[in-house]
């Protein structure tokens, strides 16, 4: 007997762009490794053409990234980042051919309460890695980061097409480490799918910032960057302030943003050498803790 359907409701964080997408009331969504789909850490749930919709907002002005054969078309929000969408054959389409395109949406983009925790869905391993040539990694070319840490080592990474990479001083990570690493399932980065580490700020650099996007919203004193290109997010930035304007805070948000300006979160997902299946990852529920609340367009 097939799965009855449940339309769920989503949307990109900014708002530009809502859907409503019709699946199994108890679905299984991808989980795969290949290089891009890692880096952005979505969840896949495949859905038929005809069931799917956009309330708001036009397919034809998400930003489209392809790459390798380029039979799937990747496409995110130019505004705030996020991966809604891909489309695509697992081998190019022959001149006159007729077949059916593999369609998916990013499960992490529906909304909050539609009854899909990304935590606790069950999901199915996609083993995109062996689809197609090897990716091989962009090579950080910047400075080193001049904070030395103890005991440490220098973790290099990139975005997916290599535009914008990163270097950072950390003490070895790994299940045993004893370095915060943290995925939130805030409105934000539950749809980024990131994992932070948190380098101090003169034990980080990135290279290549010109090509970074920033989307700042809620009290725009944090910004979400993401590579303009593949959308893939990279750090949190942020925004310049004042003391005399971190004194007019409310007393509970003074020491957080204090301590907020010392350090370069980045997103752990943007270093080659590491999954983050075999680190100490902690989960931090920011959906209930974090507010004001966000709103669910």
């Amino acid at each position: 007997m097939a799965d009855q359907l449940k339309t769920y409701r989503g949307n990109c964080h900014c708002g530009a762009y809502v859907y409503e997408v019709k699946a199994a009331e108890n679905p299984k969504v991808g989980e795969c490794n290949c290089s891009s789909c890692y880096k952005k850490g979505v969840l896949w749930l495949s859905y038929k053409k005809q069931d799917f919709n956009f309330v708001k907002g036009d397919a034809s002005t998400l930003t489209d990234y392809t790459f390798g054969k380029r039979t799937f078309h990747h496409k995110f929000c130019p505004n705030c980042g996020n991966h809604l969408l891909v489309d695509g054959y697992m081998e190019p389409k022959e001149p006159g051919e007729t077949k059916v395109s593999i369609t998916a949406v990013n499960a992490r983009t529906i909304q909050h309460g539609q009854g899909l925790d990304v935590w606790k869905v069950e999901k199915h391993f996609i083993n995109g890695k062996s689809f197609g040539t090897p990716y091989e990694p962009a090579k950080y070319t910047g400075p080193e980061p001049k904070g030395v840490v103890e005991g440490g080592q220098l973790y290099t990474g990139s975005c997916h097409c290599g535009a914008v990479k990163v270097a950072f001083n950390s003490k070895p990570l790994n299940k045993a480490t004893t370095e915060k690493c943290t995925e939130c399932n805030c409105s934000i980065c539950n749809r980024q799918g990131s994992v932070w580490v948190y380098p101090k700020i003169e034990e980080a650099e990135i290279e290549g910032e010109e090509n970074l996007q920033t989307y700042l919203f809620n009290s725009k004193m944090f910004g979400k960057t993401f590579c303009k290109t593949c959308g893939i997010p990279v750090h949190n930035s942020v925004q310049p302030i004042t003391e005399e304007q971190i004194d007019q805070l409310p007393e509970e948000h003074r020491g957080f943003i204090r301590g907020a300006m010392k350090i370069k979160a980045i997103n752990v997902r943007l270093i080659d050498s590491l999954d983050v299946k075999d680190l100490n990852v902690n989960q931090f529920d920011g959906y209930s803790t974090i507010k004001p609340s966000y709103v669910e367009p």
